[in-house]
């Protein structure tokens, strides 16, 4: 069973995941907005200078921590999750920085995962990656997230987002999708994945009618 802290780094995943696809998908994924109900500009722009502040806090503190700690690697996953997170908060309140801050989680993450094989961190890791464009490294993580577990659907999900978003890969991304949707049909993402993939079945629609296959090849279908 993962432990609460590894249930709620998932969270942030997936959470991070779509605050990305409201601002670079195209308008049908507007709807999502995380888990709870939105709250006043005022109140969120608040809350996330708060945040931002807690969170540069405590990178700070984990990052001496890990200096005096080398080997310690539950401390650098802390450090790299506390990048992480740093970095989610920071895309509203620094933009500049975001980048830099999913780099240094990527940077401990990579550490972690040398010493130990963690689904988790290697979920995070490729989220993180497809953050800062490295779409190489986004996809074999993602990749080796569902060779090692086929049946976490996260990553299934998270990964279906990188093959929509960035690869324009419609039809991989709905079979990804489903196959989560399948394995949990009543669980946290089943609605998400009810929408996207009818949704994206219109894209790939779309797609094969303005970019058709040559008479050599075969055409994709929609799973």
């Amino acid at each position: 069973m993962p432990s609460d802290q590894n249930i709620q780094r998932i969270k942030a995943v997936i959470l991070t995941i779509l605050l990305t696809i409201t601002i670079i998908g195209a308008g049908v994924y507007g709807y999502f907005s995380g888990t709870s109900s939105p709250s006043p500009s005022s109140t969120s722009s608040s809350s996330d200078n708060n945040d931002y502040n807690n969170l540069k806090n405590r990178v700070n503190l984990l990052s001496q921590q890990v200096r005096s700690n080398p080997n310690d690697i539950p401390l650098q996953q802390d450090l790299g999750n506390a990048y992480y997170d740093l970095g989610t908060v920071a895309r509203k309140v620094a933009p500049n920085e975001a980048r830099e801050d999913y780099i240094l989680a990527i940077k401990y993450y990579q550490n972690v995962l040398n010493t130990k094989q963690d689904i988790n961190v290697l979920t995070d890791m490729a989220t993180a990656a497809f953050y800062t464009g490295q779409n190489d490294l986004a996809e074999k993580s993602f990749q080796e997230a569902m060779t090692e577990r086929p049946d976490f659907t996260q990553a299934l999900f998270n990964y279906g987002v990188f093959l929509s978003e960035i690869k324009k890969d419609y039809s991989t991304a709905i079979r990804v999708w489903q196959s989560a949707l399948d394995q949990e049909p009543n669980g946290p993402n089943a609605d998400r994945l009810k929408q996207l993939i009818p949704q994206t079945k219109d894209k790939l629609a779309s797609q094969q009618k303005t970019d058709p296959p040559s008479a050599s090849t075969p055409s994709n279908k929609t799973p």
